[in-house]
């Protein structure tokens, strides 16, 4: 699980789900077990808009933690993420996965990854920390979809 982790891991891992996404394909209308009432394309839309979201949570060591802010609602960002890609078509949430990877890659690279993050549902935690956590969530969801998709 999390832990200390190198940069040069932390990217390698990102990059290889990145292939493994790339490589997906079936049927995305298909239900994705154990995900209530999501589709294989929802739990995409899913993974792409973590994927977009984590070079963000990695710049945010650079800014000051708000003392105010409420805590971070994991099942209402992800439904809220999830209706916004409602439209996109399964390739588009693939790219945009990629971009994300490509970004979070470029933005690690400039990291200390001992530094804290502050947004997001690790705030508090090490940039190096949270990526780990981060990655072991979406290699769990993308060994799920590559299950759902070639059932």
């Amino acid at each position: 699980m999390a832990g200390e982790t190198s940069l040069s891991s932390l990217q390698a891992g990102y990059i290889e789900l990145a292939a493994i996404v790339r490589a997906l394909h079936g049927d995305w209308t298909a239900p994705a077990p154990g995900y209530e009432g999501w589709t294989c394309r929802d739990l995409l839309a899913h993974l792409s808009s973590s994927a977009a979201s984590l070079p963000a949570v990695v710049s945010s060591a650079t800014e000051p933690r708000d003392p105010n802010a409420p805590p971070f609602d994991a099942d209402r960002w992800n439904a809220s993420q999830v209706r916004r890609r409602a439209d996109k078509q399964a390739q588009e949430l693939v790219d945009e996965y990629d971009m994300g990877t490509t970004r979070l890659v470029m933005v690690l690279s400039d990291a200390t990854l001992e530094t804290p993050v502050t947004i997001g549902p690790y705030a508090g935690e090490s940039i190096g920390q949270t990526m780990a956590r981060m990655l072991e969530h979406q290699r769990h969801h993308v060994s799920d979809l590559e299950q759902a998709l070639t059932s």
